[in-house]
């Protein structure tokens, strides 16, 4: 093989390796949104309180317009937040963060949770929510 095919077959394969590769617009961080979904084992809950630390967080929202939510901050990487409406496995907040591919560095807590009668649950066995891109 000669030296300009060598070269043409290095480029190619740099190249291919670019296109394969997992890392968004070459090493940069990519704003976007994860989303924080519940598990629970029960089909009545009516309301939670919640944190979820980890690196930056922009904003947080409801997951659907049936939900209320309602926020503080502490800092600029943790938040503290009631959600009430008819709670259910799935889909509950958005989070709007700098870099979506620090999904994994983000941990969501369940503090308390209330049926849709207000009574507080007396256990937390069975809840928790997972952080999702």
């Amino acid at each position: 093989m000669n030296s300009s095919r060598w070269g043409f077959a290095l480029i190619a394969m740099l190249l291919l390796g670019l296109a394969c590769s997992n890392d968004v617009a070459g090493g940069g961080t990519q704003a976007g949104s994860l989303t924080l979904r519940l598990i629970t084992p029960h089909a009545d809950d009516g309301a939670m309180t919640f944190q979820v630390s980890g690196p930056a967080i922009e904003s947080a929202t409801a997951a659907n317009g049936s939900l209320r939510l309602f926020t503080r901050r502490e800092g600029g990487s943790t938040v503290v937040g009631a959600v009430v409406g008819a709670l259910a496995n799935g889909a509950l907040i958005t989070l709007r963060v700098p870099d979506v591919g620090a999904a994994a560095s983000y941990t969501a807590t369940v503090l308390e949770v209330a049926d849709r009668q207000d009574a507080l649950r007396t256990s937390l066995t069975g809840y928790a929510i997972t952080v999702t891109r």
